[in-house]
């Protein structure tokens, strides 16, 4: 019964009886539609919500996800460009700036851009969202010495990567490292995503190189579990 459960619910998210973003029966409901007890549907609720099929909501019930965003990492351990994706998806990136300062580097900060005692950092973070929809947290460090003219541009909708570019002629190529982790959303960064606290997130640490093979920037991006996939 409970691969049944299972087999139904996602032949009509297949088939658009549930659509994205719809809300299914509840447990109780499911539960006497099957005959079978509520510890049944849960158990095809949950292997549904870890197959990225359904999301459950504290307090507001379980959701069908909208098809995660698939992103491939490309030879050198980069991932594709974010606004490249979208487009070939047929989805309209967009961001949102949060926060934008000048702050003492971190250890490995220091390290990988070989930074002096006296030397900062720029901490950009934004919302980054598809059609509209949050998918990422975006935050990027770079140099501030050699960024000075992405702590004062506007920073709306435009690629990063663009502006470096445009305005340097550098562009990231390849990754150093890549450091993937599973974490829980907190709540502030639940609530800047519209998500629920605790959602599982991935967690990506990037240490990416131009294409002289010198450090340009390091991103810690917190990835929406139901709505991202990295392709490796």
């Amino acid at each position: 019964m409970y691969q049944r459960i299972y087999d139904d619910i996602k032949r009509s998210v297949d088939e658009g009886e549930y659509a994205p973003g719809s809300k299914i029966p509840t447990e109780v409901e499911l539960a006497e539609r099957y005959s079978v007890s509520r510890i049944t549907v849960r158990r095809a609720i949950e292997d549904l919500s870890t197959a990225g099929i359904l999301i459950k909501r504290r307090g507001l019930g379980t959701f069908v996800c909208a098809p995660r965003m698939r992103r491939k990492l490309l030879q050198g351990g980069l991932p594709e460009s974010f606004t490249h994706i979208c487009e070939k998806s047929g989805r309209v990136p967009g961001a949102k700036l949060i926060d934008r300062e000048i702050v003492v580097p971190r250890s490995d900060e220091k390290e990988f851009f070989g930074l002096g005692e006296d030397d900062l950092v720029l901490h950009i973070q934004r919302v980054r969202t598809a059609d509209g929809q949050p998918v990422f947290e975006e935050n990027m460090y770079l140099p501030y010495s050699s960024n000075k003219e992405l702590a004062t541009l506007e920073l709306g909708e435009e690629s990063i990567y663009g502006l470096m570019d445009g305005l340097y002629g550098r562009r990231p190529v390849k990754n150093a490292r890549v450091l993937v982790e599973s974490v829980g959303a907190s709540s502030t960064r639940a609530m800047r995503l519209q998500i629920s606290a605790g959602e599982p997130m991935l967690y990506i640490t990037t240490y990416a190189l131009d294409q002289n093979d010198e450090p340009i920037y390091i991103g810690r991006q917190y990835f929406i579990g139901s709505r991202y996939m990295l392709d490796l």
